[in-house]
């Protein structure tokens, strides 16, 4: 019996368990880098067919041909980045969409991935066996392949939202406030990212964060005239706080969705009011989060989750394929459920509601008998969202309530911030 406890065919040998990890983390990248050869013979095939790569190279186009980056009649696919974005993609978009929407699929999906790995190694906390970071990078993928065959840049946002926490963890703090400024000049969701961040190191974030925003408004007047470039910002601010800001689209996924199959009528400032009670309620959380999370890649990973959540149940402009930012905070959710046995029956709810359940195939395949199937999506978010809290809370060690968070090197020097 002894013998058989150190040969190397039991699976419990360290070697085999760790040969093993190593071939599944193997096969998990293999399968990343086949959706990027699928969506490459997608672009090869029909480069213009279900994605908005068209979108984002006519923006470009537009932008050195002086045509408003912001006009329908000019902008069909409606554009609704800002100019440094329309600027910054000038290099796929002087490329032939075939191969200039090849580029920007392995662009998104190695960053994707090399985030995905960052929060393994650095966020996430506990340690992680390479299986088990197998199996979290296979998860993620299965809820984010459909937002990544579309060219949609939620997968560069997610990204770029993770690199700048690992920053912040480092205490990185310009690159940290750079990297958040450029996903706000992608899309201005981030921002809500970055306050919560600010809440909690403000000396630290809230002027670099101010001054990144700035910069990244300026190269854009370096390469136009003057007045169209003043133009162009106009239109864009004209454009977010114009009637489109409260327009309701056929493919939106959100606490409105829920209100209206299982509610009344939300009448647009009540609908407000509720985001800005939302996000007061994440940034409570978060303030909590820094008094009893245990470590500071809990309260990293707790402050990414209730970001994704407050933007996917009332953030602005949430469509389905938005919810890849769920996808991986979903994962890690299900995966630590088991392996730490904290309520795995929620988390899988959430999985499987935010990742199966929450396809268009399955919501048109249920639509016919169950017409609320397009709530399915954000109610994902509910469980999600009381897990995490169930998780932390349950962590949380007796005498914690005012323990400041050391771990790594990140040491917290302002002791005002919750003031």
């Amino acid at each position: 019996m002894h013998q058989f406890s150190q040969s190397p065919l039991n699976f419990k040998f360290p070697l085999v368990v760790e040969t093993s990890g190593a071939i599944w983390l193997k096969r998990a990248l293999i399968l990343w880098a086949v959706l990027w050869i699928a969506v490459s013979v997608k672009f090869v095939l029909q480069p213009e067919n279900k994605s908005v790569y068209p979108c984002f190279a006519d923006s470009s186009i537009n932008w050195w041909a002086d045509r408003s980056l912001y006009d329908n009649e000019i902008q069909k696919t409606g554009f609704r980045y800002s100019p440094t974005f329309a600027l910054a993609f000038t290099p796929f978009a002087i490329l032939p969409a075939t191969f200039g929407g090849m580029l920007w699929s392995a662009l998104n999906i190695a960053l994707l991935v090399y985030a995905l790995r960052l929060l393994v190694k650095e966020i996430f906390p506990g340690d992680w066996s390479k299986f088990q970071e197998a199996c979290f990078l296979i998860l993620t993928l299965a809820g984010s392949a459909r937002a990544i065959w579309s060219a949609q840049s939620n997968s560069l946002v997610f990204a770029l939202a993770v690199f700048a926490v690992v920053s912040l963890k480092k205490e990185r703090w310009w690159a940290a406030a750079f990297i958040l400024a450029a996903a706000v000049h992608i899309k201005l969701w981030p921002a809500a990212l970055a306050l919560l961040l600010m809440a909690r190191f403000p000396r630290q974030l809230t002027g670099r964060f101010a001054a990144a925003c700035a910069l990244l408004f300026i190269p854009p007047f370096f390469t136009r005239p003057l007045p169209v470039v003043m133009q162009q910002y106009q239109d864009w601010y004209a454009l977010l706080t114009g009637p489109y800001r409260t327009l309701r689209q056929a493919g939106l996924r959100d606490a409105y969705t829920l209100a209206e199959h299982f509610g009344t009528y939300v009448d647009d400032r009540v609908y407000t009011l509720m985001q800005l009670g939302m996000a007061g309620l994440a940034l409570l959380w978060c303030l909590r989060l820094a008094k009893i999370a245990t470590s500071t890649e809990a309260y990293f990973t707790g402050v990414l989750t209730t970001w994704v959540c407050w933007q996917l149940m009332v953030g602005p402009g949430t469509e389905r394929l938005t919810f890849l930012l769920a996808a991986p905070i979903a994962s890690w959710a299900l995966i630590v459920s088991l392996k730490e046995h904290c309520h795995p029956l929620l988390a899988s709810l959430a999985w499987l509601t935010l990742i199966p359940l929450g396809t268009g195939g399955v919501e048109r395949l249920l639509l016919p008998i169950a017409v609320w199937s397009p709530a399915i999506l954000p109610a994902g978010i509910i469980p999600l969202m009381a897990w995490q809290i169930i998780y932390f809370e349950s962590r949380a060690e007796p005498g914690l309530e005012n323990l400041e968070i050391k771990s790594g090197n990140l040491s917290v020097q302002d002791s005002s911030w919750a003031a």
